[in-house]
């Protein structure tokens, strides 16, 4: 009898101490899943408000910045035309006289400035903005893929997550609240052992290892961008009182008549 206890109190020990190491493991990934989620909705966030800006900025500065790089280049070819006049006078309009290899090479390569690009998506109200960013942290807190190390759920999450990024990038309410209605898992797993679990625990704690630092560097770019600086500076602009596209806007005029001028004065 005392054998029996002694070997029960053992192989309880046993467990006891297995098991302490595998929730030890299990709190280890949770924290890194929890990592990498943050990572990414901070990265999907910044994406989308540089995306936003750059729509404004196009909106109110992108015809001005294109009629003064336009300027530009008619200035450059009205330049090189008075420079030609003055070095051959009346020979220079003569069709034998040999084309200026710059002039050539920029009538080859030249972009068509025919094509204009797509007009900018108009921002959305604040209200629905709030919302719409809010119920896509809690779906991705829901069905990130990162949150399962089963294969087959990680694959179900990740056509789920896709939805959710889309929807969330359309500012599509209506799409994030039916996704809100959808189950939590697609199907039931199948039970596994101490062993397969501890495997597949290891294996995702060492792939969430290698994908942090580079969602880490990923977010560190998209910060240190110049678009994104320009967007802190108008933020910080407009807590000021100012309108620092507008003021841009307004440089770019007055540079458009200054050239526009100077272009007129070769006529």
């Amino acid at each position: 009898m005392f054998g029996r206890r002694r070997r029960g109190f053992l192989r309880q020990a046993i467990q006891g101490s297995q098991d302490v190491e595998l929730n030890s493991l299990e709190d280890e990934l949770a924290r890194k899943q929890e990592r990498i989620a943050d990572l990414e909705l901070e990265l999907f966030d910044a994406q989308n408000d540089l995306r936003r800006f750059e729509a404004e900025v196009e909106g109110r500065l992108g015809a001005s910045q294109r009629r003064l790089e336009e300027l530009e280049k008619e200035l450059v070819q009205a330049r090189r035309q008075a420079a030609r006049r003055a070095q051959w006078g009346e020979r220079a309009a003569s069709p034998d006289l040999m084309v200026d290899s710059v002039d050539q090479f920029e009538r080859t390569w030249r972009r068509d400035e025919s094509i204009e690009p797509p007009p900018p998506k108009p921002v959305e109200d604040e209200d629905i903005r709030v919302e719409v960013k809010a119920l896509y942290r809690k779906l991705a807190k829901r069905f990130h893929p990162d949150l399962t190390t089963d294969p087959a759920e990680k694959a179900w999450r990740e056509g789920v997550m896709a939805e959710v990024n889309q929807a969330y990038a359309d500012s599509d309410l209506a799409a994030l609240r039916a996704l809100d209605k959808r189950p939590d898992r697609s199907v039931e797993l199948a039970p596994k052992t101490r062993e397969q679990i501890l495997a597949e625990i290891l294996t995702e704690i060492k792939r969430l290892d290698r994908l942090i630092p580079q969602l880490e560097s990923e977010l560190r770019r998209v910060i240190q961008s110049p678009l994104l600086q320009l967007k802190l500076e108008a933020t910080l602009a407009r807590r000021q009182g100012r309108d620092l596209l507008g003021e841009m806007a307004s440089e770019l005029r007055v540079e458009i008549a200054r050239l526009e001028a100077e272009l007129a004065s070769f006529s």
